[in-house]
Order: C-alpha cells, then structure tokens, then sequence
C-alpha cells in the first residue's frame, strides 16, 4: 500500500525510536553537565516510603530524607506519590487482556522467503485482528528490528504472567494461543528467541481527577496510566514533561509553585484523559459486524 499521499495530512513525519535507545539518551543527558546546568544525580533502587507535597520532601525505605522546591512523581503505574494527591488512592488493575512482546530481526524476516512479504515496506505498523486477540507489529532502530506486542484474552496466559512487568512468556504457548492466525504470520513470531519472548497484564485505572497537590505533581503513567493501543503513553508523558518545564520557568519562587502546578493541570488534564479514552476504545475486541483480518490480504 503506498501512503505518500494520505500521510501529507500529517504535520510531522513518522518517527520510531526503540525504547532502551530513548532511555539511554535521556539518562545521558540528564547525567551530563553542561555549561548552563549541573548534572542531574540519579539513584537507583531507592524505594520511595513516604511523600509530603506541603514541604515539597520524601522519605525512602532505608531513611534517607530529601528536599526540594516541588516534587515530580513520573513513578509509574504503581505510583508511590499518587497517594499523595486529593483521590489519588487508586490502584491499576488488569482489565481482561494481557500482552506477549518480543523483538525478532528484520533480517530475519527478510531473508525467508515465505515471511518476506510481511516486512517489504519500511517504517510500516502492521495489526492483525482476531476475535479476541490482536497482532502488532512495527519496526525501530532505523528499520533493523522489528517489534511485536501480542494482545490476547488475560486467562490464555495467567498461569505465567502477574502484574509486574516483563515476566518471562513461553514462546509455545504463545504460539498455541494465536495458533487461528494465518501461517505465514505464525511463521514469523516463530523467529522469535524463546527467552526474549515477555508478557504482562494490560492495567487500566480509573480517572485521578487531581494531579496536583502543594508541591507536589504527577505526570506520565503515576496520573494516566495508557493501555498501549495507540503506543502514546511515552509520547503523553513526554508532553507532560514539557509542559511542566514552561509552567516551571526558572526563576519563580516556591510560593509560586502550588499555583503554577494548578496551572499545569489545567494544560494538560483534558487532553490526557481524551486520549486514554481513545486507547480504550481502539483495544475493545472486534464484534460480529467489523471486519476481521486474522489472514492477511493479498500481497503484490
């Protein structure tokens, strides 16, 4: 399918970045000094016990206290500092699906012959649908690698996964699970390496209608977790991350803070809860009267 035309609506091009190369090039950039600003020091395995938004401090599990001007909670989806906001005691939890993901080489893909027509056009995302189940599958690291996430009912796969992330999949009984998709595209996940294949519970979580307090402000997946069905839960908390940084200009004062917080909030609450609404809606199983694509189309 050629799309030069259709992706002219777009204002910016298509980008695909692998996640451990965006985590690397942030830490980077973050530990690194620079003329205008100081390093920024990171520590690790520093459990989080106890946050107060008024003085802008935590507390971690082994005593260690800290202060600031605010705090960021960017914590994730079992968020410590969530609690620490009015209606913030909300807990993530598996909604029915739960996902295998894995990396296989595009290479690999591309020199067999049976499977090479699945991966021909570069920077393609392609879905497959099944009843209840999905099959994702994009490249990343300049078109050298391609990923898969593997959507499927949370039952088919319990006995192996909890609500951590990247437990250890059994790459047989993924197989089994998606064994009605066609055999070109078992094919492939079949080249997969067994002990690179994960999975995890999708969780979801009820609206945080507040995600500020005092001194203290959520952002990323700690105040909207995302379903990955559009892949926007980065690029959400990136902008929120963003916005944070225009509200937070240098040079304000600490009593200034609760208010541009308040202000942050305002910014981005609405579009946030918008998209997670969206997520939610792409991920429900295809019914009776949509199309269903568990065989691929025709090639040329």
């Amino acid at each position: 399918m050629n799309l030069k035309e259709a992706n002219k609506r777009w204002q910016h091009p298509w980008l695909l970045a692998h996640r451990v190369d965006l985590h690397r090039n942030l830490k980077r950039i973050a530990t690194t000094a620079t003329k205008t600003r100081d390093a920024i020091p990171l520590r690790t395995a520093s459990r989080v016990a106890r946050v107060v938004a008024e003085t802008a401090s935590i507390t971690l599990e082994d005593g260690s206290q800290f202060h600031g001007d605010v705090v960021l909670g960017a914590d994730g989806v079992h968020s410590a500092t969530r609690h620490a906001v009015p209606g913030g005691q909300l807990k993530a939890e598996c909604r029915g699906k739960s996902a295998f993901r894995f990396l296989v080489s595009k290479e690999a893909a591309a020199n067999d012959p049976i499977t090479a027509k699945l991966v021909q056009h570069p920077g393609e995302l392609s879905i497959w649908y099944g009843n209840d189940s999905r099959i994702i599958m994009y490249p990343t690291s300049d078109n050298t690698v391609l990923n898969f996430v593997l959507i499927h009912p949370e039952e088919e796969s319990a006995a192996d996964c909890d609500n951590s992330w990247g437990q250890q999949g059994n790459l047989q009984k993924m197989l089994q699970i998606f064994d009605k998709f066609d055999p070109t595209i078992l094919r492939l996940l079949g080249k997969a390496e067994p002990q690179s294949v994960k999975v995890w519970k999708l969780l979801d979580m009820d609206i945080v209608p507040q995600w500020h307090h005092h001194r203290l402000a959520l952002l990323g997946d700690a105040a909207h977790p995302f379903l990955p069905h559009q892949g926007q839960g980065g690029a959400v908390a990136i902008e929120d991350a963003i916005s944070l940084a225009v509200v937070l200009s240098p040079g304000i004062s600490t009593t200034e803070v609760p208010e541009r917080l308040r202000l942050y909030h305002d910014i981005r609450h609405e579009r946030a809860t918008r998209i997670q609404g969206f997520s939610r809606a792409i991920g429900e199983d295809r019914t009776d009267d949509k199309q269903l694509d568990s065989k691929p189309p025709n090639w040329e």
